[in-house]
């Protein structure tokens, strides 16, 4: 964020307090509310909460079970936990929540004030993320803007001659952490005003995967640093009335790279000039918005509600040269930085109108228009290919849009128990410099809700929707030409149904079911090439069951099928293809949980999910599929408390997770395993693995 933004970010912040008018601060003088507390409530003064600490477990060693949770590693660790509050007679209170302390998932959240007068808040936490299982790679200098390849490093056409290669692997573990601390203050300076102001600092470090090479011959997979900042401010000031409320937003963002380029060596022997290649990562950017919302209840059967907002994101990061190659990389470039623009504009408008035309008949409506206006300047550029094939000039693309939104809904509550529902939507969207400039789709749907017996509700839903899109364009900007017949599927002609079922039933008092389904069909009847079909079903069955008031038990079961088919015609040789994909999900569960006796809790949960995808490519000629993806996912957990008296008590958690996948892509592929292709080595997830957790838990 540069010097002029940082200024005005704190001018906003310390002159919006002085906007409101002084005669609405409140008073000095203490007001007396002795008398307004409950006399059957109970209220808790002082400190209390809970401490629950302890040593934990973990069997195996596995990146993918320690996704999130930041338990990758075959070991002990300590566990730290808890929740700590207070309350006082003039209103104070602060609230602090804690969990996984002592681990790379730790998080933490407090606040703090006086009821009615302000409030403090900050929170801290850690998101650990393994982007590769089983990775290796040569490069030395991980996580810098420079990798280079070991000194007896023998460079050849292929992977296959690349003698050093099965010495120089070394395991590089692909992980990323997010860390996020947050801060808020919130002001009331009288009944009506408000003020709110929140701060966030987001750091993101570790590596990922990156590829760049000669893509007509060779190919290099390898780690990239990343090192991301991220600052958020958001402030609002707001006025609640009787009838009325207005908040007027300022929100600002800049985000850093602290690593903005990446060199490396090539490790395949290619043409002069092309012994190392550079790539520039992802941009420094910053964005604006200004807004205002608000709501206006003139009477018990009007409501207006509405938001505007303008913005205005940039970027204007110094351009690297076309390529690294001396032979063209003292080309000049149109300018030194991209100098992007993009103005960005929203307006909501909701009303709601209670009419009693027929009885009970309520009316919506809502406008949403969206603009995104791309101020960037177009110039010609000749990038080189693959760092070696000069190309003919051609401009940029700052693409912009204009979206147009209408909606339209009626409800009807025909007798106590039928609820008729109905409405319209409609969705105009104007692009430019795209292969579409318009499409237009219009939505219609219908809702029955039934209550025929008080164990009973019933829910049907029906939608259909079409999208028409004007005539395929090809842009002449230099660019590969696509194949006329192409429908790219988010612009294309499309007819689309969907359907969702529910029903809730309660034959016994303590015995609950829930049933839903879900299904969505698209049709792209005009797209020669292209997405043709989408088909999507989902089946759930939900119980539930109340042994008694202290103890019950659950269980689940969802099915989900996704199918899809596309066409498609290969290169030049005008070979047309067809593709199906099969992907079905089925998971089901069970678990208990309660107090079986006054000192003892038990809570057991199981989770069984199988997935399986299955595609097939066909041209004519009998080719097999390729073999079916699968993942295979068995989780367990238990939980027994026990309290030893009124303050102490201990805790046992135990979780089993055992995970097995398989993906042709990577399985048996190893780093060398395509000839053109220096990779990763990356293999499918496969593991078991056992967390135990013994506490001590404190009350005080």
């Amino acid at each position: 964020m540069n010097v002029m933004a940082t200024r005005l970010l704190w001018s906003l912040l310390l002159v919006t307090p002085a906007l409101v008018p002084a005669g609405e601060m409140p008073a000095d003088t203490d007001i007396d509310t002795s008398r307004w507390l409950c006399s059957l409530c109970i209220y808790p003064l002082g400190w209390f909460g809970i401490l629950d600490f302890g040593p934990g477990h973990v069997s195996d060693s596995s990146t993918k079970f320690g996704d999130y949770r930041g338990l990758e590693k075959k070991g002990g660790f300590l566990s730290l936990d808890g929740d700590t509050h207070y309350r006082g007679n003039d209103g104070q209170y602060f609230d602090l929540y804690a969990q996984n302390l002592a681990i790379d998932s730790r998080q933490f959240e407090m606040r703090g004030g006086r009821q009615g007068r302000f409030e403090v808040r900050l929170a801290y936490n850690e998101i650990p993320k393994y982007r590769g299982h089983g990775t290796q790679t040569p490069f030395l200098g991980l996580g810098s803007d420079r990798l280079n390849l070991p000194g007896d490093w023998v460079r050849a056409p292929l992977t296959g001659g690349m003698a050093a290669l099965d010495q120089s692997l070394a395991d590089t573990p692909l992980k990323t952490t997010r860390k996020t601390l947050d801060a808020g203050l919130t002001l009331k300076f009288a009944v009506k005003w408000s003020y709110r102001v929140d701060f966030e600092h987001q750091k993101k470090d570790g590596t990922r995967p990156f590829g760049a090479g000669l893509f007509l011959s060779n190919t290099t997979h390898f780690p990239a640093p990343v090192d991301f900042t991220t600052n958020q401010f958001d402030m609002a000031l707001e006025h609640a009335g009787e009838r009325s409320n207005l908040s007027f937003g300022f929100t600002a963002s800049a985000f850093e790279n602290g690593t903005s380029t990446i060199t490396w060596d090539n490790p395949f022997l290619s043409s002069r000039g092309t012994e190392s290649f550079r790539a520039d990562l992802a941009p420094d950017n910053e964005y604006y918005q200004f807004n205002l919302t608000g709501a206006f209840t003139p009477s018990p059967k009007l409501r207006f509600s509405g938001r505007a907002a303008i913005g205005r994101m940039k970027q204007d990061d110094p351009l690297l040269p076309y390529t690294i190659n001396p032979q063209y990389s003292d080309w000049p470039l149109p300018r030194t930085s991209l100098d992007g623009k993009i103005d960005t504009s929203t307006l909501n408008l909701a009303g709601k109108l209670t009419a009693r035309l027929a009885r009970r008949l309520d009316l919506t409506a809502r406008i949403r228009l969206d603009e995104r206006d791309n101020k960037t300047a177009v110039d010609l550029w000749t990038p080189v290919l693959t760092d070696l094939v000069p190309t003919p000039g051609r401009p940029n693309r700052p693409y912009s849009f204009e979206r147009e939104k209408y909606e339209l809904e009626l409800r009807w509550r025909a007798r106590n128990r039928i609820r008729l529902m109905g409405g319209i939507r409609q969705q105009n969207i104007e692009r430019s410099l795209q292969s579409v400039e318009e499409t237009k789709e219009r939505t219609h749907w219908g809702e029955v809700s039934l209550n025929p017996w008080a164990v009973a509700q019933f829910r049907v839903k029906l939608e259909s929707s079409e999208r028409d899109a004007s005539p395929y364009i090809q842009l002449e900007d230099g660019g590969p030409l696509e194949n006329p017949l192409m429908r790219k599927f988010h612009l294309a002609d499309r007819d689309r149904d969907r359907a969702i079922i529910e029903l809730d039933l309660s034959p016994l008092e303590r015995l609950g079911i829930s049933l839903s389904y879900f299904s969505a069909d698209d049709e792209y009847s005009n797209s020669v090439v292209g997405l043709q079909k989408s088909e999507a079903q989902t089946l759930s069955l939900d119980l539930n069951y109340a042994i008694n008031s202290s103890m019950s038990l659950h269980a689940f079961l969802n099915q989900e099928e996704i199918d899809s088919e596309l066409s498609s015609i290969s290169g030049d040789s005008g070979v047309a293809w067809n593709a199906t994909t099969d992907d079905s999900i089925t998971t089901v569960g069970f678990g208990f949980s309660g107090k079986i006796s006054e000192k003892v809790s038990l809570g057991f949960d199981w989770v069984s999910s199988d997935a399986n995808g299955k595609v097939l490519t066909e041209s004519g000629q009998g080719e097999d599929p390729f073999p079916t993806l699968r993942s295979d996912l068995r989780n367990a957990r238990v939980h027994v408390s026990y309290a030893l008296s009124d303050q102490w008590g201990m805790k046992l958690y135990a979780e089993h997770e055992k995970y097995k996948s398989e993906d042709w892509y990577v399985d048996e592929l190893g780093p060398d395993g395509m000839s053109a292709v220096l990779t990763l080595g990356a293999v499918s997830p496969d593991y078991s693995v056992t967390v135990l957790r013994l506490l001590a838990s404190y009350k005080f």
